[in-house]
């Protein structure tokens, strides 16, 4: 609820500045070039490219049943209708964040504007085996997955890969003109999320660099927060047990979401047809080509 969101502002403004607030978190996620935690060598970000690498941070981090933090990212399409493969997948608790590389290309440029490079192979397989070893905990009902947009996320995961997300919790509704992932957290915690757009539209299918990985880190961190933040204002709505009992109760598979994607594809075509239909003839319409 929208009143949630302003108690959370409210509040954030006089909470303590402890070394593990949400707050001191991210800056040290966003400002430590190293991703290590200043003065105590604890790693806050674990960059996975291997299944090994996968495999220790859910066995550390992970404990069913639980709540993580979710994203993930893509290499841009400049092709309409032609969507690149997910390559990366986020998880985090509050302390700790896993950035997953489970795709990479067979080629890749040197930077923006570099020339096209063949990818090592021992990155793509390294990337096969992040994505399987990454299955049960994305398939395990008992680790709820939130963050903005998870429905989307999990379509394509499922389309791509097969990958099967349970557990999604969808924070974009929870505040009435709070729908971006950045403007959700300043509303509920008062942290503001750096989102460069060089990064947003970065290759993320070619091998990571460190500003990517922490990029992707905060957007899965930011998803935790949001969510630790308002089970503690309100546990009998937004708490581990009442969600988990609401997705129990009818959480969609990933099959059905994409039929229902699908759908409105295929809906939003039809009346940009009878639009263009009607406008060819001159006739007077309300609807637009683009709904």
């Amino acid at each position: 609820p929208r009143a949630l969101c302003e108690r959370a502002l409210s509040s954030s403004a006089s909470s303590s500045s402890a070394r593990d607030s949400p707050q001191d978190m991210l800056l040290l996620l966003l400002a430590t070039s190293g991703l290590l935690l200043p003065g105590i060598g604890e790693k806050v970000v674990t960059h996975a490219t291997s299944a090994a690498d996968v495999r220790s941070w859910v066995e550390e981090h992970c404990s069913a049943p639980g709540v993580v933090g979710f994203d993930t990212e893509t290499r841009p399409s400049h092709r309409k209708g032609r969507p690149n493969p997910p390559a990366v997948i986020q998880l985090s608790t509050m302390h700790a964040c896993l950035v997953a590389q489970v795709y990479v290309a067979p080629r890749h440029r040197l930077g923006r504007r570099g020339a096209w490079v063949e990818s090592a192979r021992e990155a793509r397989e390294g990337a096969d085996g992040v994505r399987h070893a990454l299955t049960a905990t994305l398939e395990d009902r008992s680790i709820l997955k939130a963050g903005v947009g998870v429905d989307n996320d999990a379509i394509d995961l499922w389309q791509f890969w097969g990958l099967e997300v349970n557990g999604r919790v969808e924070l974009a509704g929870v505040a009435e003109r709070s729908r971006s992932l950045a403007r959700l957290l300043a509303t509920t915690t008062g942290v503001e999320l750096s989102k460069p757009k060089a990064l947003q539209a970065s290759d993320w299918a070619a091998p990571l660099g460190e500003r990517q990985v922490a990029y992707a880190a905060a957007d899965a961190w930011a998803g935790r927060a949001i969510y630790e933040r308002l089970s503690s204002l309100d546990a009998s709505s937004f708490g581990l047990d009442a969600v988990a009992a609401l997705l129990d109760a009818g959480e969609r598979s990933c099959c059905e979401l994409y039929a229902m994607r699908r759908a409105r594809q295929a809906a939003r075509a039809a009346l940009a047809d009878v639009a263009a239909q009607l406008g060819e003839e001159g006739l007077p319409h309300r609807l637009r080509s683009g709904e």
